[in-house]
């Protein structure tokens, strides 16, 4: 921050962006960046938003479905993943494989093919979906950098990427998709600062791709590797068993090992074993109390890790040994399931359509929570709409007018209802 802070308060200031790479580092590096004067202008932004900022910059530059439309986790899982699953005539865990091939082909720039998954149905997939998002008009959040990437290669003129410096925190966790769209903008004249550490790369799943900070110096031309040797954030203890983890690593080019800053407490580190899960609750609980009580720790700075928890099955023991012991803990995956709530995503919609008044995504929510209203008569949408060339909210409000000729009947009386009261609380 303060070499931001020099750089932009020179009589001559460089256009500087700031990105990082998840929601939650971004808020940090708001955060930051706030308490700095000069650079408190300059507002950071991941990799994603920052890719939708220049493509909505350059209309028509992407091929995605406009007006542009990220479909969110409710609305894939509920109406996209099914009927897309449908149109493809596959199973919806076949097309969970088939989404996460395409995903990871976007990310890595390499074509991953899943050896569980039936050639003849890739095809039927990748037709199906190319057809399915241009009807629901959606756009997949992991397609947003590849789409940037692309638009950077055919548009040599694209706008808004004529940064002086990019800062890219957290750069350990961009994968190679990332990694070539900064390529492709320091090939015009930016320069590049990545901040990051490869020990600590953890997003194996959305194929970061570490080695890319390691082969930083070698991938631009007249970079200097400034590296850091003391730890602000970690005492001896806990640099101790951290770099016992980190040195398993084949790969991991040979370093010198972290130091702790000289007044850094030692830091407290414990392997606990329990005889079961119960008894694992039951511990994790006490030691939370422990810290509250005992320690004055405030309780929102105690934070629970699992490394997985399928239905809640390991967080659901330590929530109830918390409540016993009378303590308030939150789970952030009950915001998702509070959004989830049918009248709560019924308001989204709405919201939606008055931004959009045609916006398929929310149509089809409004069908889907309307009882009697069923699959049947979303297909009859849905084909009226591939037979017009035209998204799926259009094609619903144009057979409105027609009284859905040709749908079933039940349905149709439900949705006219639907429409003319929807329609009417927008007017």
């Amino acid at each position: 921050m303060a070499l931001i802070d020099h750089l932009l308060e020179g009589e001559h200031a460089p256009r500087v962006r700031l990105l990082t790479f998840t929601r939650a580092a971004t808020g940090e590096l708001a955060l930051k960046v706030a308490e700095h004067p000069a650079a408190a202008a300059q507002r950071p932004s991941t990799i994603h938003s920052f890719s939708i900022s220049v493509l909505l910059s350059n209309p028509g530059a992407a091929d995605f479905p406009e007006p542009l439309r990220i479909a969110d986790d409710w609305e894939y899982a509920t109406l996209v993943r099914p009927t897309l699953a449908r149109r493809a005539g596959v199973g919806v865990r076949d097309l969970d494989r088939l989404v996460r091939e395409m995903a990871s082909a976007w990310e890595s720039l390499e074509p991953e093919e899943d050896p569980q998954v039936d050639p003849a149905a890739r095809a039927r997939f990748l037709g199906a979906w190319d057809e399915h998002r241009r009807i629901y008009g959606y756009t997949l959040l992991a397609e947003l950098p590849y789409q940037l990437r692309q638009a950077l290669i055919d548009h040599p003129d694209l706008q808004g990427v004529d940064y002086a410096l990019l800062i890219v925190d957290e750069y350990q966790d961009l994968n190679a998709c990332d990694l070539a769209v900064l390529h492709q903008i320091a090939d015009r004249g930016c320069s590049i600062i990545g901040a990051g550490d490869d020990d600590q790369s953890i997003y194996s799943f959305r194929k970061a791709a570490p080695e890319g900070i390691r082969r930083f110096p070698d991938d631009y031309a007249g970079a200097v590797d400034f590296t850091l040797s003391v730890s602000q954030r970690c005492g001896s203890n806990i640099i101790d068993w951290a770099t016992f983890v980190i040195e398993g690593d084949p790969d991991r080019p040979a370093r010198p090992r972290l130091e702790p800053s000289e007044d850094a407490p030692a830091g407290e580190v414990a392997l606990l074993s329990f005889d079961g899960h119960l008894a694992e609750a039951r511990g994790v609980a006490q030691l939370v109390k422990h810290l509250i009580e005992d320690e004055e720790v405030e309780p929102q700075d105690v934070l629970v890790l699992l490394r997985t928890d399928y239905n809640k099955h390991f967080s659901r023991l330590i929530e109830v040994e918390l409540q016993r012991l009378n303590i308030q803990s939150s789970d952030p995956e009950a915001v998702g399931k509070m959004l989830g709530e049918p009248g709560n995503r019924r308001h989204i919609a709405l919201f939606r359509l008055l931004v959009h008044r045609e916006d398929s995504l929310a149509w089809a929510t409004l069908l889907h929570l309307t009882p009697g209203i069923g699959d049947a008569f979303v297909t009859h949408v849905y084909e009226r709409a591939r037979e017009a060339r035209m998204q799926f909210g259009g094609a619903l409000l144009a057979a409105r007018e027609a009284e859905f000729q040709g749908a079933p009947s039940s349905s149709s009386r439900l949705a006219i209802d639907l429409i003319n009261t929807v329609t009417q609380w927008l007017d």
